[in-house]
């Protein structure tokens, strides 16, 4: 029999054949010593029994699985990230050999004989350092050949001074003896008047050509004091501009170790963020046994099977073995929701 959901109808079955006075004599003797028991069934339909049960298999099915195979292994990428990471240090790459140049153009100590050196001095030159270099040739030169001169000059006067005595007859005595002695006297003063002329000549253009040289070495060392100062300074700015170059140098070599190091990094940033991204992908698939039959758990708990759920009740009346106007009887009740009457009384179909 069909029946709303809400109310109850019950069957119940006894012999047709039984009198008036034997239904009522039974039902006095139930009512006064006899027990009633009812057993109720519930009645489920089939489409919700196979559900249930292909849920529950999952559900066993998940429960078996072993739980580390539900955990994604590290992906590759994460295991590169983590061996590179580990090769990172605090000093990067040739960091140490630019801090070696940065060193090196710190140090001072080659400048300090530029620093402490003696500043350079220039001697005045002598004119007597160079009056011989003029002297020596005139004397050979000139005054000797002038000298030799005189001397040819003096025999030719002497020659003719005795051929004169000796004509007058007054060779070898003592007036040619005076006489030889006065042009004697003549010769010698001549002679040295014209030697000291050319000596005092010679001097005087000795003097001034060893003047000339005398201002010239002077000039030259001034000359030569300035250059040497002027090198040195050349050296020492030569030496600050090598200090700048190697500085530069350390700082350009200490920026490249810093990107290539930043670079190391960011590669290894970039590999982990791949990987755990890629892991995720693989924990997901790893789940997603559990998870699916988590959510068809979840989806079968919110069908409402209780209405399409019915019950059968089955009720037996014993009466008691001391009455003589008692009797067995047996009662069915049968109570029983069928999904055709909700069918009909929701306005919608369900498949069978």
């Amino acid at each position: 029999m069909s029946l709303k959901i809400g109310g109850s109808t019950s069957a119940s079955s006894s012999d047709t054949s039984m009198s008036s006075s034997e239904t009522s004599a039974s039902n006095t003797a139930s009512n006064a010593s006899g027990a009633f028991h009812t057993t109720t069934t519930p009645t489920v339909p089939g489409w919700a029994v196979d559900l249930t049960q292909a849920t529950a298999g999952r559900v066993g099915a998940v429960a078996g699985l072993d739980p580390g195979s539900l955990v994604a292994p590290a992906q590759p990428l994460q295991t590169q990230a983590a061996a590179t990471a580990g090769g990172l240090t605090g000093s990067p790459w040739n960091f140490d050999a630019a801090a070696d140049l940065a060193r090196g153009a710190a140090t001072t100590a080659w400048i300090d004989p530029y620093l402490h050196a003696e500043a350079p001095s220039a001697a005045a030159g002598q004119a007597s350092q160079f009056v011989g270099r003029y002297m020596d040739p005139y004397l050979g030169q000139v005054v000797d050949a002038t000298a030799a001169d005189l001397d040819a000059s003096d025999g030719r006067v002497r020659a003719q001074q005795a051929l004169q005595l000796a004509k007058s007859g007054a060779f070898g005595g003592s007036g040619a003896a005076l006489t030889q002695s006065l042009t004697e006297g003549e010769l010698a003063r001549a002679r040295a008047t014209a030697l000291g002329q050319l000596r005092s000549q010679g001097y005087q253009s000795a003097l001034g050509a060893a003047a000339g040289d005398a201002d010239r070495a002077t000039q030259a060392a001034i000359e030569n004091a300035q250059l040497a100062l002027q090198t040195r300074q050349q050296q020492a700015q030569l030496g600050l501009s090598g200090q700048q170059q190697q500085l530069a140098a350390g700082q350009a070599l200490s920026g490249l170790s810093s990107a290539f190091d930043a670079d190391r990094r960011a590669d290894v940033a970039t590999q982990l963020a791949a990987g755990d991204a890629l892991r995720t992908v693989a924990q997901q698939q790893a789940e997603a046994p559990a998870v699916t039959t988590q959510q068809i758990v979840a989806m079968l708990s919110g069908l409402p099977i209780q209405l399409f759920t019915g019950q059968e009740q089955q009720g037996v009346q014993m009466s008691a073995s001391t009455s003589n106007t008692s009797s067995n009887s047996t009662r069915t009740d049968v109570s029983h929701t069928d999904g055709a009457d909700v069918k009909a009384e929701a306005g919608f179909s369900w498949p069978h």
